[in-house]
């Protein structure tokens, strides 16, 4: 989740921290999809700033974060119900089964919050979207309000702003069009390796 904090151990080097990050972002179902774009990601984490690229062909997505080691990649292959984390720099990747629930890199409204209400309508990288406010389970200070933009046409959130932990996430810089398949695989000649108890 986005705005409560979960670490655990990775191979064969400590977690990266801003991968981490991501991993708090909310994870659940996207409505579906048939859009194929690509997008730059700005995170917001207080002061701190993260980019990150996102590609989608339907129910393929690749997430692309980069921090100050290195890059991580996340693949969602709904067809085969896994999974790839790809680390480049260290040429290796790991699987996992996907589940009900998607990575927390990519958008999606929380199936599991106290409360949703429809707000208003707002342009957001260009593009019409409905924006909802969103009441999730917090920590001992009570529950937490998000806010998100959803775009019916993309089939997905394009912005979630939690003001009160000062964290945010929006795609801009959207480009419709051909994304190659390639994208949606692990690289040729990388290694695969067990998944770390801490991704799963």
């Amino acid at each position: 989740m986005p705005c409560k904090e979960r670490r655990g151990d990775s191979r064969p080097r400590n977690p990266k921290p801003g991968f981490l990050v991501l991993l708090l972002l909310l994870g659940l179902p996207l409505r579906g999809m048939a859009a194929e774009f690509t997008a730059n990601m700005v995170l917001k984490d207080g002061g701190k700033t993260m980019p990150g690229k996102l590609y989608v062909k339907g129910d393929k997505m690749r997430h692309e974060f980069m921090d100050e080691q290195g890059q991580t990649v996340t693949i969602v292959r709904k067809d085969k119900k896994v999974v790839w984390v790809v680390m480049p720099r260290e040429r290796i990747y790991t699987e996992m089964p996907l589940k009900r629930e998607l990575p927390g890199q990519f958008l999606q409204l929380p199936e599991y919050a106290l409360q949703k209400r429809r707000v208003g309508t707002e342009m957001v990288s260009g593009y019409p979207t409905e924006r909802y406010q969103v009441t999730v389970p917090g920590d001992a200070f009570g529950p937490v309000i998000q806010t998100f933009w959803i775009c019916d046409k993309l089939g997905l959130p394009l912005k979630m702003e939690c003001k009160e932990k000062k964290f945010s996430v929006e795609y801009k810089d959207i480009k419709e069009g051909p994304v190659a398949d390639r994208l949606f695989e692990p690289p040729p000649g990388y290694r695969k390796i067990a998944t770390p108890t801490g991704l799963l």
